[in-house]
Order: C-alpha cells, then structure tokens, then sequence
C-alpha cells in the first residue's frame, strides 16, 4: 500500500494541533486532579447563591451534552471543519481530545464554589485518599492505553500527518483490562470523582452527576459498537461484564473474530458514474455494494450530452437503443457571431456507430442505469447510506456508512472503495489525496423552457459582444438554454429564468416569453484534478478526481471512460492481486493525460467563446469563417467535439477526421 504524502504545509498545521492538543490535554489532567481533590474549590467563576447553582449546572451539563454529541456523525463532520487544508478528516481525533480537554477545563477553573466544607481529612486520611486516588488516575491511564491511547490523547490524528504514515485505528479493545470489564475507563473516571479529601456540596453534585453520565455513556456508546461491529462486538458483551468484574470470567479473544468480505468493491456515490461503472463491474460478476447519501433525486439536471464513446460504452451493457430511444440525437449544431450564420458542425458523418450527441438530461440517465442494475443481482443499491469513514488493511477495506433514516452506522468489508461522490469528496479527503485547482472568471446561467422554436434536434450557439448563448435540445419538448454572465451578476439577487429569457431575447433575438420556465440553474465553471487517482485500496472515479469546465460537455464523458477504465482494472486486480498497484498506477496515469486533454479543450472552446466586446466579437467571426469552417478544418471539428480524438478514449481517433 502506498505511504500518504502530506504538503509541507499540512504537515505544519498538523503540527501545530498536535503541540496544542498535548499541552490542553497535559493542563487538564492536572486541574482535574487538583479540582476534585480540593473538594471543587479551585474555581475562579464569581457567581454565588441561585446564579452559582445555574452556572455549574451549566458547566457540567455541557461536558457530556457536547462530548456525546462530538462522537455523532455530525459532531465528526463539525470538527473536521475545524482544520484547514484539507487534513480535518485525518486530525478529528485530535481536535476530539482537545475540545474535551477544554471542556473540563472549563469545568474545573469557571466553577463558582459555595464556599461551604463539609468534611476535610486529616493528615493520615488524606495520604490514604491521594494513595488511593493515584491508583484510580493509574487505572484510567492503563483503561486508556489498552484502548489504544494514542487516539485518546489525540495522538495518532496529527502524528500521521506530520510523519506522512498511514493512520492505524484499531477496533474496539479486547485486551488488558478489557478482558475482565468493558469499560475500565469510565469506572476509573467514576472512581476520581468519589477520591476526594475534601467533602463539598459541590463536591458531591458533580460526583452524583457525573457517576450517572459515566453509566449512561457507556451504554450509548455499547449501542454505537453494536452498529458499527455488529456480532463481533455482541460476542464480546457475552464473554465480558459491563461494569462489576467476574473473578473467573473467561477472557475474551485478543481481537473481534475477521469478517468476512461483503462485497468485492464498495461505490460510494450512486451518480452516473458511479452506476456506470457499477453496471460494468456487475456485468463482470462482480459483488458490488453501491452507497448513496440521497434518497431523493436530484430535480434539475446538469449534464445532458452523451457522446459518441459513452454510448459505445452504454452499447456494451445493451443501454445505447434505449437511452437513444428516450434521448435527443444532435446532429448538427449551427454556430452564429452577432447575428451573422458561420457554419455548423455536422455529426452525421462521424466515424462511429452513433453519429450524433445525445441529449438526455442527468437524472434520466440516472433512472436508466439504476434501472439496470436489477439485471445484476450480486449488485447492491443502498439509498439513504451517508459513507463517514473508511479504515483499510492489508487485506481489505471496512467502510463505515450512516443511515439518513435513523443514524444507524454499519460497517462493511470489501476488497476495494471507489470514490465517485463528487468534486467535494469524503473519500478523496480521507485517503489525503490532494486535489488542486480553482475557479474560472465566467459565470453562467441556465434555464430549460419548453421548446416553441423551430430548431427541431439541432443545437444553436451565438457568439457576440455582449455574451455567449447556447441552446440544446431535450426530450418532452424542452430546450435548455444557457447565458454567460459577468461575475457580478448575483444569481440569489436575480430571477434566473426572467434573466435568460432577457438575455436570449438581446444576444439572438429570440423570444422566450411564451415558453413556459421547467428548470433553472447558475454555475461557475471549476478545474480539479486530483494528484493521484488511487492510494491502495483506495480508488478515485469521475468529478471525485477531476473537475473541468462543463462547457463542451466533456465532463461525465470523460468519468464515463474513467469507469470503463477502472472497471477492467478492478476485474483483473481482484483475480490476480499482485498486478493490483500496476494496473491502478496505469489507471491513474492514463485518466489524468486523458483529463487534460479534454480540461484543456474545453477551457480554450471556453476562453474563445467568452470574449466579449466587438472587437473580440469580430476577430472571432473572421477567425471562424478564414480557419475554423474552411473545409479542411470543418471536417476535423466533428470528431473533435465527439470526443473521439481525445487519447485513451473509447472509439479514440487521433487523426480526428470524419467519413
């Protein structure tokens, strides 16, 4: 397995966190001790009587109120938040023991004392109590090592980072005092609590409370263990006693019995590239379990441009007809500059089975991959199912998934994780994979209206001064059309749609207001690559590793042969495992030249299309008549916009010439 490689930077930060966390966790130890030793009279707060009584409850109803709620989903997502550079992931146990530190520092230095002694031991009890309370601070820090203490004191989050290791988080702890209790570390902290040589009302309060959060934590976090490790953690709760030890109880096993794999490959994100690359993985005989945040789909819908290798692709899973069926096939598009007819593109003469772009908006392609997943039953569509956390080994891979319905986690084992949840990836971010890049100065806006022109299947762009309009069919007679617009165009400030249809009405001259608005949408076009598309058993696909200008719609075409890509390498690695680094390395070296040459086209075809002012508006139009439409160019700009020139593409022609 590779070894992670953090920026200087990162490992700076990570650092700095760590040095934090270490010194708030050192200073907690020692107020805690002194705190509850002293009877809780160390406490600067300045409240007394009925204001005294609501401010300690307070402070300690927050501790485990917050600490409970850190451990949440959530709680875990907030404090990752809580890192810059896209390390929070890796750093959340760390910034877990440094808020808890705080917390009781809180606690112990912000208490405002009744001033009132009940009891204090004399010289002889109080040797007694310390002896006894450093033997229960022993048992807490032996309870914290056995369960692995470099997480408990935040160790292991930073240390990674800075050293560029793999994090180790072991399951749930089975050894040392765990064999004989299952949770020595809330019985030791229960025990300080009560080792006190000084008896005080407030002594007393917080021991009480504190005693029950010790009991009632516990028992959320067994239920927490349940779902997360399921029978292997229920096997142990029958061998080990909750809270009273059992002198001769049988120990339990060293650690939870191995799971068996679930499924050779685990997907996380249910968008067209992830399905399609289910579906090849599943036409393959693949196990596959695919993993979706959403229950609903998505009502709009992005990309619409299916081209001519996609549909090779989808021709492989026997989808082509249907999709075509349901889609729109664009054979020509026409190109306009201020007003003037430039030429067209003509797809009907590519050199491909499909000679044409399908138009088909994203969720019905959705609909249409999800629907033939059913074709392969050892395939696993899990809706609702949040991806938190992954924890691989040299054997495989546990994902940990959060179900949106009732926040039940489950954990399951495959031999592989795919990432294809979006250019906002957890997978990517928690395999430390960095992903560089930035947005473009262009802002667009789209609206899809019913369609009242007389363009048929044929997609229109207008070039001019004031802006770049395109217009593409969609099927249930709708056309979708999309603006540029200058970056100060506040699209939450704007009526969308009113504005396209403003916008089309100037820049074409045609009018829209009778056409009834279906959808609307902004977007500002984003390039990402990501600096490897695979760290071990962790594998990237689609916007997950890469983001480019939608403009050419090359996009989800170019995720679609990353998912023929990967698909091949995943169905060899898995029946011959020592190839597994040098097929995944070729994957990621291959699908990065590919994305570039594509990023790099449709930047340019974006760049060119999107000056505006009359002089750039003329040179343009000279430069499409004189080079582009001359016919030994027009020929080229086919298979060029088709995506069969691009290398490692499915149907790649790279002398890009159509019949």
């Amino acid at each position: 397995m590779n070894t992670p490689s953090y920026s200087l930077p990162q490992r700076l930060v990570a650092l700095i966190y760590g040095i934090a966390c270490h010194l708030i966790f050192a200073a907690a130890v020692v107020s805690m001790a002194l705190a509850l030793f002293s009877g809780m009279r160390i406490g600067i707060g300045p409240f007394r009587g009925w204001a005294s009584l609501l401010a300690n409850t307070t402070l300690m109803a927050s501790f485990p109120l917050f600490h409970s709620w850190c451990l949440s989903p959530k709680g875990r997502r907030f404090m990752s938040k809580l890192v810059p550079l896209g390390i929070g992931p890796k750093l959340s146990w760390t910034v877990f023991a440094t808020i808890s530190s705080l917390q009781l520092l809180s606690v112990f230095w912000l208490w405002s004392p009744s001033g009132m002694v009940w009891w204090e031991a004399s010289n002889g009890w109080k040797i007694a109590i310390g002896l006894a309370a450093a033997a229960a601070w022993l048992l807490l820090g032996k309870s914290m090592s056995d369960a692995q203490l470099g997480v408990q004191t935040g160790y292991v989050g930073w240390s990674s980072v800075f050293l560029n290791r793999k994090a180790t988080y072991k399951p749930f702890a089975t050894r040392g005092l765990y064999k004989v209790v299952r949770q020595p570390i809330y019985i030791s902290f229960a025990l300080l609590l009560w080792l006190t040589a000084t008896w005080t009302p407030d002594q007393l309060v917080l021991a009480v409370a504190w005693t029950g959060y010790c009991v009632v934590g516990a028992a959320i976090k067994e239920k927490r263990f349940l779902r997360c490790f399921g029978e292997a953690f229920r096997n142990y709760q029958t061998q080990v006693p909750f809270w009273f030890p059992k002198v001769g109880k049988k120990a339990a096993p060293e650690t939870p019995v191995e799971r068996k794999p679930d499924a050779d490959v685990i997907i996380i994100g249910a968008g067209p590239v992830g399905l399609l690359l289910a579906n090849q993985l599943g036409q393959r005989g693949l196990k596959v379990l695919v993993a979706e945040r959403r229950l609903q789909p998505l009502e709009g819908s992005m990309a619409i441009g299916i081209t001519p290798p996609s549909l090779h692709l989808l021709k492989e899973l026997r989808l082509d007809q249907e999709f075509t069926e349901q889609g729109i096939p664009i054979t020509t598009a026409k190109v306009f500059e201020a007003g003037s007819f430039l030429g067209d593109v003509d797809f009907s003469k590519l050199d491909a089975q499909h000679r044409y772009i399908l138009s088909l908006p994203q969720s019905e392609t959705i609909a249409l991959l999800k629907q033939n997943l059913k074709n392969f039953p050892h395939v696993l569509l899990m809706e609702g199912k949040e991806f938190i956390e992954q924890e691989a080994s040299e054997n495989g891979i546990c994902v940990r998934l959060r179900d949106s319905g009732n926040s039940a986690c489950t954990e399951y084992a495959s031999s592989y994780l795919v990432g294809c949840d979006g250019h906002r990836s957890l997978v990517r971010q928690q395999a430390g994979i960095r992903f560089p890049g930035g947005a473009y100065r262009s802002q667009f806006f789209m609206a899809d209206f019913t369609d009242l022109t007389d363009f048929g299947s044929e997609a229109h762009l207008y070039f001019g001064p004031r802006g770049s309009v395109e217009s593409f069919p969609l099927n249930k007679g709708r056309r979708r059309w999309i603006i540029q617009m200058p970056l100060r165009s506040n699209p939450d400030q704007l009526e969308i749609g009113h504005t396209v249809a403003e916008q089309v009405h100037a820049r074409s001259d045609i009018d829209l207001s009778k056409s009834e608005l279906q959808f609307e949408s902004s977007f500002r076009p984003k390039r990402g690559l990501a600096r490897t598309y695979y760290k071990g058993r962790i594998l990237l696909c689609g916007d997950a590793a890469h983001v480019m200008s939608p403009i050419g719609g090359q996009g989800m075409n170019t995720g679609f042969a990353d998912a023929a890509h990967l698909a091949r390498a995943l169905a060899t690695a898995l029946e011959s495992p020592a190839q597994a680094n040098a097929l995944f390395s070729d994957y990621s070296r291959a699908r990065r030249q590919s994305f570039r040459y594509a990023a790099d086209r449709a930047a340019s075809g974006m760049w060119m299309g999107t000056r505006t002012g009359r002089i750039f508006s003329a040179l343009r139009k000279r430069f499409a008549r004189r080079v582009l439409f001359r016919p030994a160019i027009r020929k080229r700009l086919a298979p060029y916009f088709a995506m069969l020139t691009i290398p490692g593409s499915p149907l790649a022609n790279p002398k890009g010439t159509a019949q």
